[in-house]
């Protein structure tokens, strides 16, 4: 059974405190080389629920291509479980909560895009509390090298200094198009700006529409040919020669003699290598490895069901490809080295045009004694080093842990001893993340 929460906002509640693998499964695991072992595996999900974690919020193309795998993936796992699929409200964050929080028992798989979740790690990010290279790959699906698309409009204005500068829209700017941007700006005096805060993809489709923005980046194809034949777009440049789009340039062509040499142009690559690893599942550090053999073989086994196959080329086009966990492991291994001297030519651009370091860091988790709870746990008050807290509870916002479990707010009682984390929200002090023993 495939379950889905999608409202806007929620966040993924299957972040708990690493935990000694149950006894029945290392038992199991133990004498994994055995026949009858390895036939009680194949029973290891049934009954059980299996979460899709995707780090993004509802609505993006990670959320997307999650969404499509999840929908077919429980037929295709020995045992059936049913499959809920939870959202992160960044990246950073959940590959976080997926490195340090998530139980490595097979029964939670992450889904991530490559540049949100990698670039931090090139670039050496305070925020960044994972190493991907511990994690266990499931798969993923490249849907194709990035085309930035300008409004055909505001050609005009791309290279005219004294014009308004045309709006490029971003997530995270850890992307191809991102990348092609800024050194567009830098090396072909481009005029731009960019109009940051968007939570995913499709926030930003939104926003040209509504014309807030002129400019920005895809890789899918259905994405692509939408805003071409219906939305006023052209294609200005592509990350790589794409043969289903003969007639874009690459960026290093339509950069000509403008092109950088040496570090320089290191320093492209490196901006727009984390993004060779597309869309990837992957798993907690410390997953048996039977376990992840079991999530690998299904996850071929439901790329190539007729079903998906049908929906993915409605959904992306038909110019995706499916990577196994091998194949996938070696690109992210190879996107987050960024030389030296690269790094630092990027680091001085993000300072040059005001890009951020990264999106929000994690709120660290206070230990706190519930001195009143009110309105069935919608609030919580309580002493922090002697000064009085009032944190709002938020229902689909904060994450709430009882006991190991996903809990509504209402299990939060007066005398409770958490870990709180807590961030302003408008007029308001909001819990992040409350866990409770």
């Amino acid at each position: 059974m495939f379950k889905s929460i999608d409202h806007k906002g929620v966040h993924a509640r299957r972040t708990v405190a690493r935990f000694v693998l149950p006894a029945v499964l290392v038992g199991a695991l133990g004498v994994v080389a055995d026949s009858n072992a390895r036939a009680a595996e194949t029973d290891y999900y049934k009954g059980k629920t299996f979460t899709v974690m995707v780090a993004t919020r509802p609505g993006g193309g990670t959320d997307t291509v999650g969404r499509l795998v999840a929908r077919y993936w429980s037929r295709h796992i020995p045992g059936n479980p049913d499959i809920l699929v939870r959202n992160k409200p960044l990246q950073v964050i959940g590959a976080n909560d997926l490195h340090n929080r998530v139980r490595p028992d097979g029964l939670t798989v992450g889904v991530f895009a490559g540049g949100g979740s990698l670039g931090p790690v090139a670039r050496h990010s305070k925020s960044v509390r994972y190493d991907p290279t511990k994690w266990g790959f499931v798969g993923s699906i490249e849907r194709g090298p990035s085309i930035l698309l300008i409004r055909e409009s505001a050609l005009s204005r791309l290279r005219d200094p004294k014009a308004e500068p045309v709006a490029m829209g971003s997530v995270n700017t850890d992307r191809p198009q991102d990348a092609m941007a800024i050194f567009g700006m830098e090396y072909m005096g481009w005029n731009l700006k960019f109009v940051l805060g968007y939570p995913n993809s499709n926030s930003f489709y939104l926003a040209y529409g509504r014309g807030e923005i002129d400019m920005f980046g895809s890789g899918t194809t259905k994405i692509i040919e939408r805003f071409i034949k219906h939305e006023g777009a052209v294609p200005l440049a592509a990350e790589v020669d794409r043969p289903d789009m003969p007639q874009v340039p690459t960026f290093e062509k339509l950069m000509g003699d403008n092109k950088p040499k040496g570090v320089k142009w290191d320093a492209y690559r490196a901006w727009a290598g984390p993004s060779s690893v597309d869309k990837y599942f992957a798993v907690s550090p410390g997953t048996p490895k039977a376990l992840l053999n079991i999530l690998r073989a299904s996850f071929q086994a439901t790329t190539r069901d007729p079903e998906f196959v049908k929906q993915a080329r409605n959904v992306l086009g038909g110019g995706y490809v499916v990577l196994d966990g091998p194949a996938t492991r070696a690109l992210v291994e190879g996107a987050i080295v960024i030389p030296e001297g690269a790094l630092k030519e990027i680091t001085a651009l993000r300072v040059k045009y005001g890009l951020p370091k990264i999106s929000r860091k994690a709120a660290k988790l206070v230990k706190v004694t519930f001195d009143e709870v009110q309105r069935e746990g919608r609030v919580l008050k309580f002493k922090v080093e002697g000064k009085k807290m009032k944190l709002r509870v938020s229902g689909s916002r904060t994450e709430v842990m009882i006991g190991g479990k996903i809990s509504p707010r209402s299990g939060l009682k007066t005398g409770m001893t958490c870990e709180v984390s807590w961030a302003k929200r408008g007029s308001r002090i909001e819990a992040r993340k409350v866990i409770c023993p």
